[in-house]
């Protein structure tokens, strides 16, 4: 390499570390969890298509349009252990901690079972994990389950199962409805209906939590496993602490067939979204669900589930399963999961990457116009995260270019200096001979000056 590509080379390296922001990107992944606060998505852990658990926890800026072929990643900080199917809530009464409850929790080195706790506590400005302390029976280990908030202090978790990955001897559904008291700290268990996980769980604005889908045990037996009937919601009021069933409606023009491990998010007028999901029992195959999306209008008595006509900007109509879905404003933004496939053809593995569906008129788009979601996203008081983030990101940005500056006008001088060295005097070459190692190629390599800096870097 001679003296010009290397200079030329050093330069852009420290301009690129000075001056270059470049996202964080995540790998693809199922069994993570996802949570919305303020203008961003929060995502914690998985797994990989090699069955590794991630520790990650990262965000989604929705503070600024972007392409979604080009999503702002930025990571923040690792979970104490690798985590993937468990769930996690934000305690509504301040918007800046989370919790993150059961699931596999693994030694990211180690890859074996680290288990300490059913809970952990993050707080997104400090980013510290804890194991808050907390009175009561401690639930079960369990996987496969959703955890939901409400505004009122509570959280309430419905179900799960348990194999061997959680200590379980045999696998297990569990049927019980736990409640995380947030402001007393405490545990309360009561018994539910029949067991389920892999389901959707939303809250609807009066209270009431509705469930769809997922896996359940054929009359108890935990060895027969089937899909829930997607007609027969199961609904929670957390008001009266109740359970009822909802036999929706199905008005869809086409077959809609059961799913588990599919998404749901609640619309502005009370209507849910459920998207993806796999229409198998197993944990490997993963076949196309259809249709890929549906309508639950819980205004409706019954329920009525329907089927939009999908459109997409983008060329794409993604299908996935064990993904997690965010609403900001009219943008449902999916994100990694296993993409699914047809019955007769190979699985597709674990997606990287995330869609954006404009909930209005159903259409996969390539971008987000954040205009658009002013009158409409979830409001929440500026974190002091956010705060932090600016400040960090002014400050990064001053230093980067100050530095910069340094380094260029630095390297200006020295580049003067020895390139008056060089015309006064040869250096012998690497193999003793009048090799001139400045204006070569090293070795005996010829320069392409036609090539830019980060091409001749490659060589």
């Amino acid at each position: 390499m001679s003296y010009n590509t290397f200079y030329l080379c050093l330069i852009f390296a420290l301009g690129y570390i000075f001056f270059g922001v470049e996202s964080y990107i995540p790998v693809g992944r199922i069994g993570h969890s996802s949570t919305l606060i303020g203008n961003k998505i929060y995502y914690f852990g998985g797994i990989t298509d090699v069955g590794a658990s991630l520790n990650d926890v990262f965000y989604l800026d929705l503070s600024q349009p972007f392409n979604v072929a080009n999503p702002p990643w930025i990571k923040i900080t690792d979970i104490p252990f690798g985590s993937s199917w468990g769930s996690v809530a934000l305690d509504n009464s301040n918007n800046t901690e989370v919790y993150l409850f059961g699931g596999i929790t693994d030694d990211v080195n180690t890859q074996k079972d680290s288990f300490k706790s059913f809970v952990y506590k993050f707080n997104i400005n400090s980013l510290s994990w804890n194991i808050p302390t907390v009175s009561g029976i401690a639930p079960s280990r369990r996987i496969e389950m959703k955890a939901i908030s409400d505004n009122s202090g509570k959280i309430y978790i419905f179900g799960g199962a348990a194999n061997f990955l959680v200590g379980a001897q045999t696998r297990t559904f569990f049927s019980d409805m736990i409640t995380f008291d947030i402001a007393d700290s405490s545990w309360s268990i009561n018994t539910a209906v029949n067991g389920r996980a892999t389901y959707s769980a939303t809250l609807l604005s009066n209270g009431i939590i509705v469930y769809v889908g997922g896996l359940e045990p054929f009359n108890g037996n935990n060895d027969v496993v089937l899909i829930a009937d997607i007609s027969k919601i199961l609904l929670f009021d957390t008001n009266s602490l109740t359970w009822s069933m909802n036999s929706a409606r199905i008005t869809a023009s086409i077959p809609v067939e059961n799913r588990q491990r599919h998404s749901a998010v609640l619309a502005p007028n009370d209507q849910i979204i459920i998207y993806g999901g796999t229409r198998t029992t197993d944990e490997v195959d993963f076949n196309q669900v259809y249709p890929d999306v549906l309508v639950l209008d819980t205004k409706k008595d019954p329920y009525e589930i329907t089927a939009p006509d999908i459109s997409t900007n983008t060329g794409i109509f993604p299908s996935l399963a064990g993904h997690t879905a965010n609403l900001f404003g009219y943008y449902m933004i999916v994100a990694f999961g296993n993409t699914t496939h047809k019955d007769d053809e190979p699985s597709l593995g674990k997606n990287g990457i995330i869609y954006v569906m404009d909930i209005r008129n159903f259409t996969w788009i390539n971008s987000l116009d954040l205009d658009q979601t002013a009158d409409n996203k979830t409001s929440s008081p500026p974190s002091q995260s956010s705060n932090n983030d600016k400040t960090k990101l002014i400050l990064a940005s001053v230093l980067g270019v100050l530095g910069g500056a340094l380094v260029l006008v630095g390297g200006f001088f020295a580049y003067r200096w020895i390139n008056k060295r060089k015309k006064e005097k040869k250096v012998p070459g690497f193999f003793g001979s009048n090799f001139d190692r400045y204006d070569a190629g090293f070795p005996g390599t010829p320069v392409d000056n036609s090539k830019s800096p980060t091409e001749a870097c490659k060589k």
